[in-house]
């Protein structure tokens, strides 16, 4: 007779598949299984390297307050210290040396900073985030040299919070060839030379798009300072100080342009807040970044309607998020046969065009009171794919309108999530009919919004569905963010 193996069944089981089983637990849990055995004690060790983030920050009530340097180095000594003798091996380190800047602050700052990336395990990082202090400039050299030092870096995020972040870091090169993902918050580098980059995020308070696209009109494909043209995946938001006006946008929408024909490779491409897409820019982006999948806008602003048809050249298209278009927006000659989710802000729709896209299985729109009819239209006949639909009210649809919803979106077949933003009153619920495959309904912001209400309040009012949700709508909106990769005030 066979005995059976003695030890944990833990012990069978490959090192992968319990580091994915780690990822459901929370950290108190974690702790616990830590405790069960000498493996998985040491393999949390590990999860929680990779995993887990070493701050290096001080602690401060408001970003508007920065501690004194001496603080902040003191925190910086002491991770030093904690890396050269942890046996951990730490892969996240987020560095944050803001603090209130006096006159040899950056030299000592200087010998702080050599001494903690001289540390073995700074060598092997794999995701480095800094928030620089005052008078960056001074630390740029610096600062090129040790990332250019990390060769297993794949994630860089550089961000500069100060009143005069209109400056650029000339003397800033970025030039590292393991890495993956660039985030510049405020940062202008003076050279971005990482041949393995796919993602590239900024945000700027200048029209950095305008200047990266005076680049490749000046210089061609030479790239002397940024090269970007093997990108995947760009994100661009830049807050402008002031609204673009017709003649500031026909003066920049050719750099603009230009920089759009070089991403010939890019598959993602979100452009917020004052990141204005005009006729040409928009053309030069549908004839250029054909690979495109996922396309997000903030404003789109095109004086002539059918220039919107160009978008039909983006057959691999799968997620189209426009926030604001002021104007009708036909979908007529539009063919985008992969497209699955479309996302629509403050945007006038033209309804009976949108019925012709019928590969849509999750939609986003904001519904007014004239829009009621036309919208009812839509999901009565037609959408029959739509899995997902999420409907943001205006305050102007009276309680009586919602029967005629409700009794529209019973005839969409295949919707299994349902998403009500600004419902006028609890009551409202009660006009809602039975919806033959829906599972989840989700509720948010219901009016007026001083009032609590719980997923029992509305089971109560509407046909019995598996799944009622009433998220806080911050972090609801949050959660929509990170799902659709879309600016956050998309969802408010």
């Amino acid at each position: 007779m066979d005995l059976p193996d003695a030890g944990s069944p833990f012990e069978k089981l490959p090192s992968e598949l319990i580091f994915s089983i780690f990822d459901y637990l929370e950290l108190k849990s974690l702790k616990a299984v830590s405790l069960t055995c000498h493996r998985l004690e040491q393999m949390f060790a590990d999860y929680s390297a990779r995993r887990f983030v070493v701050r290096i920050r001080e602690k401060r009530k408001s970003y508007a307050f920065f501690p004194p340097l001496i603080e902040i180095a003191d925190k910086v000594e002491a991770a030093t210290k904690l890396l050269n003798r942890t046996k951990r091996c730490y892969r996240r380190v987020h560095l944050d040396v803001q603090y209130q800047p006096t006159a040899d602050s950056i030299e000592h700052m200087q010998a702080v900073l050599d001494k903690l990336f001289a540390v073995r395990l700074m060598q092997q990082l794999t995701v480095l985030k800094l928030d620089l202090p005052a008078g960056p400039e001074k630390l740029a050299v610096q600062l090129s040299d040790a990332v250019s030092m990390l060769d297993t870096l794949q994630e860089l995020a550089i961000s500069y919070e100060q009143s005069d972040n209109q400056s650029r870091f000339s003397q800033l090169y970025i030039v590292n060839r393991s890495l993956h993902k660039l985030v510049l918050n405020c940062v202008w580098p003076g050279r971005i030379n990482c041949p393995n980059m796919q993602s590239l995020e900024v945000l700027a308070y200048i029209d950095v798009w305008y200047m990266i696209g005076e680049q490749y009109a000046l210089h061609g494909d030479a790239e002397p300072y940024w090269k970007l043209k093997h990108l995947r995946e760009l994100v661009m938001a830049t807050r402008l100080w002031y609204c673009p006006l017709n003649h500031y946008l026909q003066k920049t929408e050719s750099y603009k342009g230009v920089f759009c024909q070089q991403l010939t490779q890019l598959k993602k491409l979100r452009l917020f807040h004052s990141c204005t897409v005009t006729d040409k820019v928009l053309k030069a982006i549908c004839e250029s970044c054909v690979h495109l999948e996922h396309l997000s806008f903030t404003l789109m602003y095109i004086s002539n309607p059918d220039s919107f048809r160009y978008i039909s050249n983006l057959t691999n298209l799968r997620q189209l998020s426009i926030e604001t278009y002021i104007k009708g927006l036909s979908f007529a000659g539009v063919r985008l046969p992969h497209l699955k989710t479309l996302l629509l802000g403050n945007v006038n729709i033209d309804w009976p065009s949108l019925a012709k896209v019928e590969s849509i299985e999750w939609l986003m729109i904001k519904l007014n009171v004239s829009q009621v009819v036309p919208a009812c239209d839509l999901f009565a006949g037609h959408m029959r794919r739509l899995r997902l639909l999420w409907i943001k009210f205006d305050i102007d649809i009276q309680h009586e309108r919602y029967r005629e919803i409700f009794a529209a979106l019973s005839n969409l077949p295949a919707l299994e999530t349902l998403t009500l933003q600004n419902v006028l009153r609890l009551d409202c619920l009660k006009e809602m009919v039975p919806i033959p495959r829906l599972t989840r309904l989700v509720v948010c912001d219901i009016l007026p919004r001083c009032i609590s209400v719980s997923p029992a309040d509305v089971a109560k009012r509407v046909p019995k569905v598996d799944r009622i949700e009433v998220p806080w709508i911050n972090k609801f909106n949050k959660d929509m963010k990170l799902r659709f990769g879309c600016n956050a005030d998309f969802f408010h």
